[in-house]
């Protein structure tokens, strides 16, 4: 096993922690301040790393990472907004839809390979994500999805073209340039925003209670990603993606244990027919 399936299991981990810490955070002080305690974290410690490539880049290369600044703003705001109001368990398995997306970008944009048992396995996994977002008896009813359940789907489409983005990007320039450059793009656009709707100023008296929480939240959900990035700069990214997309399972059992959520028998199918084909394609690619 290589350096870079290790990276991919360990972000896989990471992310399942990191995501419900983050929501533990999000409950307490906010969506856009959790994600502002993050992307302005990780623009401060990574910037020593990062600071001597940046007169490097090109202005294709810089261009890429502004695209990705905006959209990776745009999808992981969506997604914090669908753990304030959804299930952990849920919102986390429903986001496992970025599997096939991000494979079949890797299939149309980098020629990876996809065999039929892929093709399969991806169109048991989305019957798995319906299984598990839809409730057959308020099927006439606007209440047929769960809590949550659509601005996971928006997000999961969202993260798919960041996974991407991210892959393209990690290839050509630093890995830790790739994390840190949209992060930035993201703490500016989340401190205008908050300065805009006079939050900003709230938000160290919100956070200080919780400070402890929010420091081992930045630190995991950090180091997660620098394992992606440098994992994709070394692996394809369907198999990268397929590896790391089991953290819902990591996911899905604490927000059960802690969060005491609960879910339908038929969202337990659901649920073991998303996990059971992510981690099949992760094999299988």
């Amino acid at each position: 096993m290589n350096i870079a399936i290790l990276l991919a299991f360990g972000a896989m981990i990471l992310w399942g922690v990191g995501d419900f810490l983050i929501q533990r955070c999000i409950q307490r002080i906010g969506s856009l301040e959790t994600l502002f305690w993050i992307t302005l974290a990780s623009s401060i410690l990574l910037y020593p790393f990062i600071y001597q490539s940046l007169p490097d880049l090109s202005s294709g290369q810089f261009l890429v990472l502004l695209v990705l600044g905006l959209v990776g703003f745009l999808g992981v705001y969506i997604h914090f907004e669908a753990l304030d109001v959804g299930k952990l368990s849920v919102v986390e398995l429903i986001f496992s839809l970025e599997l096939p997306l991000t494979i079949l970008l890797g299939v149309i944009f980098f020629q990876e390979v996809l065999t039929l048992r892929l093709i399969l396995l991806m169109l048991l996994l989305f019957s798995g994500i319906i299984l598990l977002s839809v409730d057959f008896k308020k099927i006439n009813t606007r209440q047929f999805l769960e809590k949550g359940a659509l601005l996971a789907i928006i997000a999961a489409s969202i993260v798919a073209l960041i996974n991407f983005l991210t892959a393209v990007s990690a290839r050509e320039v630093s890995p830790i340039l790739v994390i840190w450059f949209p992060w930035l793009v993201s703490a500016l656009l989340t401190f205008t925003y908050l300065l805009l709707k006079k939050r900003l100023g709230k938000i160290i008296q919100k956070s200080r209670p919780f400070w402890k929480l929010l420091a081992v939240m930045v630190i995991i959900d950090i180091t997660a990603w620098l394992c992606y990035s440098f994992a994709l700069s070394q692996k394809e990214l369907s198999i990268t993606t397929s590896i790391t997309e089991s953290f819902v399972v990591v996911a899905m059992i604490l927000g059960i244990i802690f969060n005491k959520d609960r879910i339908r028998p038929i969202q337990y199918l659901g649920a073991a027919l998303a996990v059971v084909c992510s981690i099949l394609i992760g094999l299988l690619s």
